[in-house]
């Protein structure tokens, strides 16, 4: 079963490759990305006076909080719009 979330987190990467995020306070560790994928925002969600909807990254990974805790499947997407600053964004998580 997957959640819908829009919420902001902060991501740490090493030579391009995603590590590890902060969500809710909590810090995730990436154990593997497991797809990655460009997709095109709906256009009501871009400002007014925008022409066309703007493109988002998103990748797939499995984390876990910690080494004793269970892994999930997180979606994270990041704007690739050349106006506005990249921002990070948890998308979905998957049980």
């Amino acid at each position: 079963m997957a959640r819908r979330y829009d919420e902001p987190v902060d991501v740490q990467s090493r030579d391009e490759v995603m590590s590890a995020f902060i969500w809710r306070g909590r810090l995730y560790a990436v154990r593997g990305v497991l797809d990655r994928w460009t997709e095109r925002r709906s256009w009501w969600q871009d400002p007014v006076g925008t022409p066309q909807a703007g493109e988002r990254t998103v990748w797939r990974v499995e984390a876990s909080a910690g080494r004793c805790a269970g892994s999930g499947i997180y979606d994270i997407g990041r704007d690739t719009d050349a106006a506005t600053v990249p921002a990070w964004t948890l998308l979905r998580v998957q049980d």
